[in-house]
């Protein structure tokens, strides 16, 4: 690279992928700041990147709006690029690095739904590290000799205000707040309610807040959850990503399943405590030091199974062994 080229990102989804793209952007334009970077994200996590002073535009593509797409597709081939880059390698990021006008397109080995098909470079890339440690793998490739970086999540002032208000409103006697995502996509990453209710139970009993965290669909979920839980919160719904942000900045901790909101909290500088059954932790558990995952080691885990009958390695995680996790935090 000379230092001076125009550079697409394609990364559209999810919370989580998106999350682990913001380093790499990081190391490019530290490297090379003379650089013109746009990026190609989703509608719904494009918070995540919206104010990131090393992005030139955003190019927002719609999960359910093709209409809408027919504009960004629009916006995306008025501008000829140096270099596409499809972190993603999927079909849909595939598809989108087809349509772009670029003199180099660049994919990660492994990419699925025949998304190779649209690049002409592929780096060769190391799937049991973690997400962000494969992306810097690109940087390196382009050139990036060095790859120190920081989470760059933009935050207003009306942000702030806003999340302020609401720990004011919710914890007028500024006890500790751990943070708690009890939902997941995946049925198999899920933990029983039940094991959540007992948990907010004895957070309380030990002075500290319980703040249910969750999108606006599943705050029915919640309500299941801390029904009859007298000092136990629910704020599903009443965040946008980057106010989520730092909402978890002002946490002592948060309990969490495998869930996206689990890598914007360890962005934040909260302490996670990750609860992992199906997935692999090295490969998409909590970046960073002072996380601590809690997982069951069977011969059958990490199996990647969406569903599952048994459910042994998130069913035999017990409270006591995340209340353990919170002392070690408190003390």
């Amino acid at each position: 690279m000379e230092g001076s080229e125009k550079v697409l990102i394609v990364k559209l989804s999810s919370i989580g992928d998106v999350v682990h793209t913001v380093p790499f952007l990081d190391v490019l334009k530290l490297n090379y700041p003379g650089l013109t970077v746009d990026w190609c994200v989703e509608d719904r996590t494009c918070e995540i990147i919206k104010g990131n002073p090393f992005l030139d535009r955003i190019i927002v593509f719609h999960r359910d709006n093709w209409k809408k797409n027919l504009f960004s597709i629009k916006e995306l081939r008025k501008r000829e690029y140096d270099i596409v880059i499809d972190l993603q390698g999927l079909l849909k990021s595939g598809l989108i690095v087809g349509i772009s006008k670029g003199k180099r397109k660049i994919g990660l080995s492994g990419a699925r739904e025949f998304g190779w098909l649209f690049v002409d470079e592929i780096v060769s890339v190391n799937y049991n590290q973690h997400a962000i440690d494969r992306y810097i793998q690109v940087a390196k490739y382009l050139g990036c000799k060095s790859l120190n970086w920081k989470w760059r999540i933009a935050i207003t002032e009306s942000d702030k205000e806003k999340v302020k208000r609401i720990i004011n409103k919710i914890n007028r006697e500024m006890l500790p707040i751990v943070a708690i995502n009890p939902v997941a996509r995946w049925k198999s990453k899920l933990w029983k309610e039940k094991n959540f209710s007992e948990l907010a139970k004895r957070l309380i009993k030990e002075g500290i807040r319980p703040v249910f965290l969750a999108s606006k669909k599943e705050k029915l979920a919640v309500e299941r959850i801390i029904n009859g839980i007298k000092g136990a919160v629910n704020l599903s719904g009443v965040f946008n990503l980057r106010q989520l942000y730092y909402f978890y900045s002002n946490c002592l901790a948060t309990v969490t399943l495998d869930t996206g909101p689990m890598h914007i909290a360890a962005a934040s500088g909260c302490k996670v405590i990750a609860l992992f059954g199906p997935t692999d932790p090295l490969r998409t558990g909590p970046y960073g030091n002072g996380h601590k995952v809690i997982k069951i080691d069977l011969p059958c885990s990490p199996c990647f199974k969406k569903r599952c009958h048994e459910k042994r390695c998130m069913n035999e995680i017990t409270v006591d062994m995340v209340m353990k996790e919170i002392f070690l935090l408190l003390n």
